[in-house]
């Protein structure tokens, strides 16, 4: 089934991140029909029910453009979800979804599709798209934020694994670490990678300096010469193992104001093997656009109502 190209239909993007909750209408073309709404994730789901705050939302937004046709819904969440793209498998900076079906009631609600949708995956969609790497046989991405996101598309399809979670790079252990992580294991290699690392790096040992200019410092620092050797050895072993055509490097840490990305790829670099997939690297800065998470949903979504990137094949 091909869905038809009239500029009047449209699907809803929703992008729940920790902190904030943006929706926007999206249409076939890729393009925003207006500008995305922007609320408070944390003061809108900390009481009621989320399923019913994102009915009301979703209805609201709706009958704001009457001219329009909603065609379905995605929504990118900040944990992982199940195979079936419907319910929120863990989501540990906004609780209220854990262990929830997001899909299915909204779907009776809307009678329209809806997908629950790890939210790398729908960044990575919108940098596919950017990048023109949609054809692409094998296609890594690091997102790099409050935690280490990770998405994989490889021969032709988003990878998810037996239970939807695969790609959770930022869980491996550390050996000798022993640091509790929000997934509920100890030691995992984002704790030290990420943003609440750099957080604690920050107030560690630069205190006095705007947590914003931490990167200005690098190479005065050997704590952020460590942080940048955790983020390379992670990164470096997903490359090992499945030896990416491209490779995309993106999310709020590396977009920051004077981050070591070039330090970052030689890292990586020494730690791929030679002479491959070392030599071949090829590495791409994702997009900052601000939404991103929006945009990526919806092409996520027509793509699925087209039936692209969405093989019906078994894990």
């Amino acid at each position: 089934m091909n869905i038809s190209a009239e500029t009047k239909d449209y699907v809803i993007g929703i992008d729940i991140g920790g902190t904030n909750f943006r929706i926007g209408g999206i249409l076939q073309d890729g393009t925003l029909i207006a500008e995305p709404l922007k609320y408070s994730s944390r003061s809108m789901f900390e009481t009621g029910s989320p399923i019913e705050i994102l009915g009301q939302i979703i209805s609201d937004f709706t009958v704001s453009y009457p001219s329009y046709h909603m065609k379905g819904i995605c929504i990118g969440f900040p944990g992982t979800v199940d195979h079936a793209k419907e319910k929120v498998i863990s989501c540990p900076n906004l609780l209220s979804f854990t262990d929830l079906n997001i899909a299915a009631p909204l779907k009776e609600v809307f009678h329209v599709p809806v997908v629950a949708e790890h939210d790398v995956l729908l960044l990575l969609s919108y940098d596919m798209r950017q990048k023109h790497l949609e054809n692409a046989d094998c296609i890594v991405s690091f997102y790099v934020g409050t935690g280490l996101g990770n998405g994989i598309f490889i021969h032709g399809r988003f990878l998810d694994g037996k239970n939807g979670v695969a790609g959770e790079l930022g869980h491996i252990p550390v050996y000798g670490k022993a640091a509790s992580c929000p997934c509920g294991n100890k030691g995992c290699i984002e704790l030290f990678c990420a943003g609440r690392a750099l957080e604690r790096l920050h107030d560690t040992y630069m205190p006095a300096i705007p947590f914003a200019d931490i990167f200005t410092y690098y190479k005065q620092t050997p704590a952020l010469h460590e942080y940048l050797d955790f983020m390379a050895i992670a990164l470096s072993t997903e490359i090992n193992i499945l030896d990416p055509v491209h490779i995309i490097l993106s999310g709020g840490v590396v977009h920051m104001k004077d981050f070591p990305y070039q330090e970052l790829c030689q890292k990586i670099y020494t730690y791929t093997r030679k002479p491959y997939p070392a030599d071949s690297l090829d590495f791409i800065k994702g997009s900052n656009h601000p939404f991103a998470g929006i945009l990526g949903a919806g092409i996520y979504m027509w793509n699925k109502l087209n039936h692209k990137h969405f093989k019906e094949d078994k894990q």
